[in-house]
């Protein structure tokens, strides 16, 4: 009985540090993306759409728990749409009313989606990127 009592606890022991190891991993992870949202957020400028040629533009950005990998297509110097490829954000946080604030203002920087922000920023940052970098990233 003892030797059962035993293994239990060390089991127990076992499965909370596997926990709080996971959850520390998670929350450097989560730090990290917030420095890099927050540094690529405020590189984003205006783009002169004159100078985006029709075509279809992806980029890929955001880590774990936030990524957005999308294809923005160009005709006649707008945006006509925004296509997620993938995304993963917890449910909830989608915040793709940010592709139809950016489809409507033709601006990749528009007003973050309310309670959904780093996943909002992700989404600009990343259609920003494909519209910016266009030439290394035309399919």
């Amino acid at each position: 009985m003892r030797k059962g009592l035993s293994i239990f606890i060390a089991i127990l022991l076992v499965i909370i540090i596997i926990a709080v190891v996971g959850i520390l991993s998670f929350n450097k992870q989560y730090k990290a993306l917030l420095e890099d949202v927050d540094k690529e957020y405020a590189l984003i400028e205006k783009i002169d759409m004159m100078e985006v040629q029709d075509g279809e533009y992806s980029y890929r950005f955001g880590k774990i728990p936030v990524v957005v990998d999308l294809i923005v297509i160009v005709k006649e110097h707008a945006i006509t749409s925004i296509t997620m490829n993938e995304q993963f954000s917890g449910p909830g946080y989608e915040a793709l009313e940010t592709i139809d604030r950016i489809l409507l203002k033709q601006e990749v920087k528009v007003d973050a989606v309310s309670g959904a922000t780093t996943s909002s920023k992700v989404i600009m940052i990343a259609a920003y990127k494909a519209l910016k970098e266009r030439d290394s990233h035309l399919r």
